[in-house]
């Protein structure tokens, strides 16, 4: 019997145990999510990661690819390559504000894209709710977003956390 026997009942997609390691359980919940996540938006043509980069201009006509970068948590170089990308596609457009800045956008294809892909990720969020009302709904979005800080509050209250002082 291995340590994760305990943990998860027995069966084809293995339900976990509340008790289990909340770090397992957050991996398990993102791992099964991101799955039907990919399911839902494979017919449109999107990635789940593609979708997240297009959900950036739900609210904003264009940003520049760093600042698509540090909202995505990833490098300026990766995030160059997902551009090209959802531009080959027809689902962005780029324009330079000057010789050292370049403006991304969704074309009008790309805000029709983004408009389906999110309703099919809304439908996938109910359903993930589902039997819970909504202010059981609001404390868990509360709690998450709190979770999702908590890094970022520990690096502001110590900044020479993994620097050498010489």
């Amino acid at each position: 019997m291995t340590m994760s026997d305990g943990l998860t009942r027995r069966s084809e997609n293995p339900v976990p145990e509340p008790q289990a390691n909340l770090g397992y359980l957050f991996r398990l919940a993102f791992q099964r999510f991101r799955a039907a996540l990919e399911e839902q938006l494979n017919s449109l043509g999107l990635s789940a990661q593609e979708y997240g980069l297009l959900s950036l201009f739900d609210t904003r006509s264009e940003l520049s690819t760093s600042d698509l970068a540090r909202l995505s948590q990833v490098t300026r170089q990766t995030m160059h390559t997902a551009v090209l990308g959802l531009e080959r596609a027809g689902l962005v457009e780029r324009r330079s504000k000057n010789r050292r800045v370049v403006l991304v956008g969704p074309t009008k294809r790309g805000r029709e894209c983004l408009e389906a892909a999110t309703e099919r990720v809304r439908e996938l969020e109910q359903a993930a709710f589902a039997g819970l009302t909504r202010d059981e709904r609001r404390a868990v979005r509360s709690w998450l977003a709190g979770v999702a800080t908590m890094a970022s509050a520990a690096d502001e209250r110590e900044p020479n956390v993994g620097t050498v002082s010489r």
